[in-house]
C-alpha cells in the first residue's frame, strides 16, 4: 500500500460544535450512553458542551446534541436547522480567499526512525538518462480514402500549404493502427537515421531535430489487410508533423538537464515534459511487439500453457513497465502481471458458454432474454468471417431478434428486386448450407449498412482485452493462477528484464538510455504492532499481523434486544436442521465474546419469488420489532443480496448481516472460526466496540478529539456507463476509533470527454454530515484535526483532487463556524501499484511463502524525490504474492 501525504495546519478553537444534518443516517442505531468514556482526554481549556453554559449563538452553525434515538424503532424527530454560513466571495474578498486557498504540497520530511531495520530488494531498476535535448512533435493522421489500384510510389515529404483540403476524410483510428502508420513512415528512406518514439496518439519524440519550421506532411500508403488479396486495396494517409513549441521559446526541444538538476538538489520541481518523453521512449518498442493494456504489455499464451477461466475468457501473462522518479535517480519499475482476454475461436463456442448450452441443435429459437444477454455481453467484440479467403473483420453491433431462416432483406439479382433470407443468400452466393439457421444473426457495424452474418461463420479475433467484471469463481481461479511467492516473482522479473533486452534495444541506444540489470536494494523498517485491548483489561499481542481472541470478550459488547433469522435459500439445500445448528453456534460464540444476544424471535424460510424482499422485511420488522436480521442468501444470487441491503439499510433502518447458504448448510464451513468473524461484524454494526489500543500505546494524536475520514468513488463498469458513480465517506465517532458514520452521494460518472470523474462533487455537505455526527456522538466535542484517507486517486489526478477536495473540507468547516479551522491531513492511499519487495535474507520473511513482515515501511530510495510518500505493508500476506 502506497500513501501520499499532505498536511495543512489550522488554528482550531476548542469551544465549537456541530449540528444535526438533515439527511444523516445514524450509525448502527446506537448512541453513546450518558457517562460513557469516549476515550478522549479532557482538555483543561475545553468549555462544557452547550446547554450547561447557555444557549448557542444563533449564527454559529452548530447545535447542541440531543439524546440519540433508536434508528430501528422510529424516525428521528425533525429539527429546525440553525443558520449556516453561505459563502459569498464578493463580500468576503481576501479573507474568503485566504481561508479556502489550498496550500502547496508539503515537501518530503526526513526518513522515519521508528522500527526494526530490515534489508529489502525492490523491483526497481536504475535508469541512466543522457544530458542534452530531445525534440517534441505533434502528430495528426488523416485518412485520404481507399484505392483499388496497386500501391503507388510514395511522394517526398512536403511543407503543408495554407489551402484547406476539402477532400480530407477523417476516420477515427485506434492506437495500434496509428503505430503501424508511424512505424511505416519512420522506416522509409525519408527518416533514415532518425531515432523516434511515438505514443500512439499525438506525440512523437526524436533524438535529433527534424529541422522543420512549418507543418511537415508525409504521405503513407498502407495495405488494407481487410480485403481480398486478388483485388487488393490500399489506404492513403497523411501524417501531419508539427513542432510543439514551448511557451518561452520558439523551438520544440525538451531539455533533460532539469531532471539531473532535480536529483542533484538544485531544483525543487519535476520536469514533467522530460518524464513523459522518457516514458514514451521506453514504451515504444514493447507497444509494437506486444498487446499494450494501460502501462502493461501482454502476449498470447502457448496452447500448452493456456489458462482458461471459463465463460470464454482466459488469462494472459505479461509485464508492467513504468518509469518512476526514485529518491536519488530515475528508475524503471518492472513487475509480472496478468489480465483476462477473450478466447479466440468460433463465436458459436462463446454463445454456448454464455447461455450454458451443450447442443445447439437441441434448442428452439432463442428467447428475447437470451438475445439481449448475447448483445450485452458481445457488443463491440471484433470478429472475422470464415466463408471468405481473406480476413474480413467486423465489430458486433447486436444480435438480431429474427433467425437466419426468417431474417430477410432486399437485393437486386439479374436486374430484379427480390427478398431473400440470410439463409437463402448464403446458399445462393457462397454455396453454404447453414447448420444452425434457427439461430439469430450478428448485425455488424456500421448500422447503416445492414450487415447480417450467421453466427456459425464468425470467429472471435485474438487479443481482445476483457474489461467486464469477473464472476466470483473466475476471480478465485485468477488468484490461484497468478499468485506467486516473492522469490519466484523476482526470478520471473529477472526473466522479463532479459526478454525486454533494454540495453540491446536500437531505439534506446539511439537516445542514449541504459537500464541496469541489478534491482535496487534498500533498508526498510518493521514497525512493532501495538497490543490489542479487550474487556476487563485483557489484551492480545499481534504476531505477524494476527492474534488469538480465545477467552477474550469485545471491548464493549452490543446489546441486541430482538433479532430474527431469515433464509432465502432453497429449503432442500439449506435444511431447517442446518439453520437450527447455525443459530445455536451463533448464540454460543456471541455470548462467549460478550454480545448480549438471546435466541432469535423467529427462524423462517422465505421465498422472494412469491413476495417482494421489501414486503417480507416490513412484515418481520413490524411483527418482531427486530434490531437485527441475519439473512441466509443463495451464494449465486447477487441481485437478492442487493435487494436485501437496499430495502433494509436504506428504507427500513434494519441492520442486516448476510451469510451465504453454503456456509450454513456445510458443516465443514460452518465452523466456530467463521461464526467468530461473523460476530465481529454484528458487534460493530450494532454499536459495540470490538477492540481498542491498550492505555499508553495509543499515539498522542488519538488522545485529543480528532476525526478519521475515509472516502472513495466507485464507478460503473464501461458496459454500464449510464449508471451514476457513487461517492461514499465514513467518519469516526470515538477515540478508539471503532464506530463510524456513513454518508453517500450519487454523482455524474463521466465528464464531457467521457473520462471518469474521480473528484467527489458534493464533498462539502458530506464532510458537514460527518462533523455533525461526531459532535452529537461525543457530547459536544469538535475535531481538532481531520485525517482524511482518500482511495482511488491515480498520480495524474493528485493535483485536481487536492485542489477540489481540500477546499471542500475547509469550506465545510467554514460553513459550520467562521473561526473553525482544524488541522487537515489529506492522505491518498494507492493499493494497485506495482511496487514489490522481498527480504534480502530469506530468514527474515514470514509465513510459508516468506513474505515481508507486516508493519514493513519504506520511505527511502524508491520514493518520490520531493513528495511526502511512503510504502506500508500493514497486513500478513494471505495470498502467496
Amino acid at each position: 500500500m502506497m500513501m501520499f501525504l499532505s498536511t495543512w495546519r489550522g488554528g482550531p478553537r476548542q469551544d465549537q460544535g456541530s449540528h444535526q444534518p438533515g439527511q444523516q443516517r445514524q450509525p448502527q442505531g446506537r448512541g453513546i450512553p450518558p457517562g460513557q468514556d469516549l476515550g478522549f482526554q479532557q482538555s483543561g481549556q475545553q468549555r462544557q458542551p452547550q446547554g450547561r453554559g447557555g444557549p448557542p449563538r444563533q449564527d454559529q452553525g452548530f447545535q447542541q446534541p440531543e439524546q440519540q434515538r433508536q434508528f430501528q424503532r422510529q424516525e428521528p424527530a425533525q429539527q429546525s436547522k440553525p443558520k449556516e454560513h453561505t459563502i459569498n466571495p464578493e463580500e468576503l474578498g481576501i479573507e474568503f480567499k485566504r481561508k479556502l486557498t489550498v496550500p502547496a504540497l508539503p515537501f518530503k520530511p526526513e526518513a522515519g526512525k521508528l522500527g526494526m531495520r530490515i534489508r529489502l530488494i525492490s523491483n526497481y531498476f536504475p535508469l541512466q538518462v543522457p544530458s542534452g535535448n530531445i525534440y517534441h512533435y505533434d502528430i495528426e493522421i488523416v485518412s485520404k480514402g481507399r484505392s483499388m489500384t496497386t500501391k503507388p510510389v510514395p511522394k517526398e515529404p512536403q511543407q503543408k500549404s495554407d489551402k484547406k483540403d476539402k477532400d480530407i476524410k477523417y476516420r477515427c483510428l485506434n492506437s495500434k493502427r496509428n503505430r503501424e502508420i508511424i512505424n511505416h513512415m519512420l522506416n522509409s528512406q525519408n527518416f533514415n537515421g532518425h531515432y523516434a518514439a511515438y505514443d500512439g496518439k499525438k506525440n512523437l519524440y526524436t533524438k535529433n531535430s527534424l529541422n522543420i519550421s512549418k507543418d511537415l506532411v508525409c504521405k503513407v500508403m498502407m495495405p488494407d489487410d481487410d480485403c481480398n488479396p486478388d483485388n487488393p486495396r490500399y489506404e492513403m494517409f497523411e501524417v501531419i508533423i508539427k513542432p510543439v513549441q514551448k511557451k518561452d521559446t520558439n523551438d520544440c526541444s525538451i531539455s533533460l538537464d532539469p531532471l539531473h538538476a532535480l536529483f542533484a538538489g538544485v531544483v525543487k520541481s519535476v520536469p514533467q515534459e522530460a518524464v513523459m518523453a522518457l516514458e514514451t521512449i521506453l514504451r515504444h518498442g514493447p507497444c509494437m511487439r506486444y498487446y499494450p493494456v494501460g502501462r502493461s504489455f501482454f502476449y498470447p499464451p502457448d496452447p500448452q500453457d493456456a489458462y482458461p477461466l471459463g465463460g470464454g475468457k482466459e488469462i494472459w501473462f505479461g509485464y508492467h513497465q513504468s518509469m518512476r522518479l526514485g529518491q536519488w535517480k530515475p528508475v524503471v519499475n518492472l513487475n509480472i502481471t496478468a489480465t483476462t482476454f477473450y478466447e479466440k475461436g468460433p463465436l458459436l463456442n462463446y454463445i454456448k458458454t454464455i447461455l450454458n448450452i451443450k447442443d445447439l441443435n437441441s434448442i428452439a429459437p432463442l428467447k428475447d432474454a437470451d438475445i439481449q444477454k448475447l448483445s450485452k455481453e458481445l457488443k463491440n467484440m471484433r470478429i472475422r468471417v470464415t466463408h471468405l479467403n481473406y480476413n474480413r473483420k467486423y465489430r458486433i453491433l447486436r444480435f438480431t431478434r429474427k433467425n437466419a431462416n426468417s431474417l430477410s432483406f432486399s437485393l437486386t439479382v439479374d436486374g430484379k428486386q427480390i427478398d431473400q433470407t440470410v439463409e437463402q443468400y448464403f446458399a445462393r452466393q457462397y454455396k453454404i448450407k447453414l447448420r444452425y439457421p434457427h439461430l439469430p444473426c450478428v448485425q455488424a457495424n456500421p448500422e447503416t449498412k445492414k450487415v447480417y452474418l450467421p453466427v456459425e461463420l464468425c470467429e472471435i479475433i485474438e487479443g481482445q482485452h476483457c474489461k467486464k467484471k469477473l464472476e466470483d469463481k473466475q476471480n478465485a481461479e485468477m488468484i490461484k493462477f497468478t499468485a506467486r511467492p516473492p522469490k519466484q516473482r523476482f526470478e520471473e522479473i529477472a526473466d522479463i528484464l532479459k526478454t525486454a533486452n533494454f540495453n540491446q534495444d536500437r531505439l534506446l541506444n539511439g537516445f542514449g538510455i541504459k537500464v541496469s540489470a541489478k534491482p535496487l536494494a534498500l533498508e526498510g523498517r518493521v514497525i512493532e504492532a501495538p497490543n490489542v485491548r479487550y474487556q476487563n483489561n485483557t489484551s492480545a499481542k499481534p504476531v505477524n499481523g494476527s492474534w488469538d481472541m480465545r477467552d477474550k470478550q469485545y471491548f464493549r459488547g452490543a446489546e441486541i434486544n430482538s433479532w430474527v433469522l431469515l433464509s432465502f435459500a432453497n429449503p432442500r439445500f439449506c435444511r431447517p436442521e442446518a439453520l437450527q445448528n447455525f443459530v445455536k453456534l451463533l448464540c454460543r460464540i456471541a455470548s462467549e465474546q460478550g454480545i448480549a444476544m438471546g435466541r432469535p424471535a423467529t427462524i423462517d424460510s422465505v421465498d422472494s419469488r412469491r413476495m417482494k424482499v421489501h414486503d417480507i422485511l416490513v412484515q418481520v420488522q413490524k411483527k418482531y420489532q427486530a434490531d437485527l436480521a441475519v439473512i441466509v442468501v443463495p451464494g449465486n444470487n447477487k441481485v437478492l443480496y442487493g435487494e436485501v441491503k437496499q430495502a433494509a439499510e436504506t428504507m427500513l433502518g434494519l441492520v442486516t448481516q448476510c451469510i451465504k447458504d453454503e456456509n450454513v448448510s456445510n458443516p465443514k464451513k460452518c465452523s466456530p472460526a467463521l461464526v467468530s468473524n461473523l460476530c465481529q461484524k454484528i458487534n460493530a454494526k450494532m454499536g459495540g466496540v470490538n477492540n481498542s489500543l491498550t492505555p499508553g500505546e495509543a499515539p498522542p494524536i488519538l488522545r485529543r478529539p480528532i476525526i478519521i475520514i475515509g472516502a472513495d468513488v466507485t464507478h460503473p463498469s464501461p458496459s454500464q456507463d449510464i449508471k451514476p458513480s457513487i461517492a461514499a465517506a465514513v467518519g469516526s465517532l470515538d477515540a478508539h476509533p471503532s464506530r463510524y458514520a456513513v454518508t453517500i452521494r450519487a454523482q455524474t460518472n463521466v465528464d464531457e470527454k467521457k473520462q471518469a470523474i474521480e473528484i467527489i462533487q458534493d464533498l462539502t455537505s458530506m464532510i458537514m454530515d460527518l462533523l455533525h455526527a461526531f459532535f452529537r456522538n461525543t457530547r459536544g466535542k469538535k475535531p481538532e484535526k481531520i485525517i482524511f484517507y482518500r482511495d482511488g486517486v491515480s498520480e495524474g489526478q493528485f493535483e485536481k483532487v487536492r485542489d477540489h477536495e481540500v477546499k471542500c473540507i475547509r469550506e465545510a468547516c467554514y460553513k459550520l463556524e467562521k473561526d473553525y479551522q482544524p488541522g487537515i491531513t489529506f492522505i491518498v492511499v494507492q493499493k494497485r501499484h506495482h511496487t514489490r519487495f522481498m527480504t534480502e535474507d530469506d530468514r527474515r520473511g514470514v509465513g510459508k511463502m516468506r513474505n515481508i513482515p507486516p508493519g514493513t515501511t519504506v520511505d527511502t530510495t524508491v520514493v518520490h524525490p520531493l513528495n511526502f510518500d511512503f510504502f506500508l505493508c500493514s497486513h500478513f500476506g494471505l495470498q502467496v504474492n
